[in-house]
């Protein structure tokens, strides 16, 4: 019987060991960044239907939010609307800037905003 509690106590301080000597995997969080040419998707949640909110062919700026609690904006491009995908999503294609997910396009007059939603890899 002591010999089976020795052989117990050696394996549970190998897989003890083996679990320590393990170091732990670090997260990579991709961030999907939209350039000159990539079509992305708008949604606007507004009252209104998209059509009524953007015109084709319409050039938007966008902006992203930074600072502490997002108090702050900088445009970091401009879109072109190019379709209406369903009443309250839009189709664009970036005609300028870098453009991330969660940038918020906003007309001219602060009115009508979007929001961007870039099509995942597989979706393009």
């Amino acid at each position: 019987m002591s010999r089976v509690k020795q052989l117990v106590m050696v394996i549970t301080v190998i897989s003890l060991l083996a679990c320590v000597a393990v170091p732990p995997q670090q997260c990579v969080k991709a961030t999907i960044v939209a350039k000159t040419g990539d079509i992305i998707h708008l949604f606007d949640g507004a009252k209104n239907m998209a059509k009524e909110e953007f015109c084709l062919s319409e050039i938007i700026p966008v902006y992203r939010y930074f600072g502490w609690r997002y108090k702050c904006a900088g445009e970091v491009g401009k879109i072109k609307i190019t379709g209406y995908v369903g009443d309250h999503y839009l189709e664009g294609i970036v005609i300028e800037g870098n453009i991330k997910d969660d940038d918020v396009a906003m007309k001219p007059n602060g009115e009508s905003t979007s929001i961007i939603m870039l099509p995942e890899p597989g979706e393009k």
